[in-house]
């Protein structure tokens, strides 16, 4: 069942305005395949479409929040998600032959279509979500990671401040001059 949901009859050439509830339980379900997470509070979805011919602008804004583990720590983090919205829709039936395809024209980035008498919102707030989300979030900058036990850590030897192996004196030679050939 659809979410956010536009009916076609309802629209003019001067366009009219929606403002959808985002709720947690429609941002789990949309989120159930992926590694992100419904956010403690709901969101909000408005929306500007107006008609022109048969295809619809449509412009919004999206505000949400969602959840996700941090990459370093695995703590929760909670990622406030606010972003534009513009996308252009047309009837399914002038969709292009062979337009499933990889290969995305510049021109179909913000392009999609619809079928009936409504324009479904709902896999394209999906989609920006995602694409909102960094790929590897971090609960702060300056996250340390996990903390390794004492037990598990290698010698201090192994890392020290201890001299560098003597086979790698060419390598830090060469370096050396590299460095002053740039000065």
């Amino acid at each position: 069942m659809s979410t956010f949901v536009l009916q076609i009859r309802d629209l003019d050439e001067s366009g009219r305005d929606w403002n959808f509830a985002i709720g947690t339980d429609w941002l789990a379900s949309a989120l159930a395949d992926t590694e992100l997470t419904a956010g403690a509070e709901d969101g909000r979805l408005t929306v500007h479409a107006q008609r022109n011919g048969m295809d619809v602008l449509v412009q919004g804004h999206i505000e949400a929040q969602v959840g996700a583990t941090c990459a370093r720590c695995l703590a929760d983090v909670s990622l406030d998600v606010d972003l534009a919205l513009t996308a252009l829709f047309s009837p399914e039936h002038t969709r292009p032959e062979g337009s499933d395809e990889i290969d995305v024209q510049l021109d179909e980035v913000n392009r999609d279509y619809y079928s009936g008498s409504e324009v479904v919102l709902d896999p394209m707030v999906r989609e920006l979500l995602l694409l909102e989300a960094p790929m590897k979030p971090l609960c702060s900058e300056g996250c340390e990671g996990i903390a390794v036990p004492e037990h598990l850590r290698p010698p201090e030897e192994v890392f020290g401040d201890s001299a560098p192996d003597a086979r790698l004196a060419p390598l830090l030679k060469l370096k050396e001059e590299l460095t002053k050939n740039e000065e």
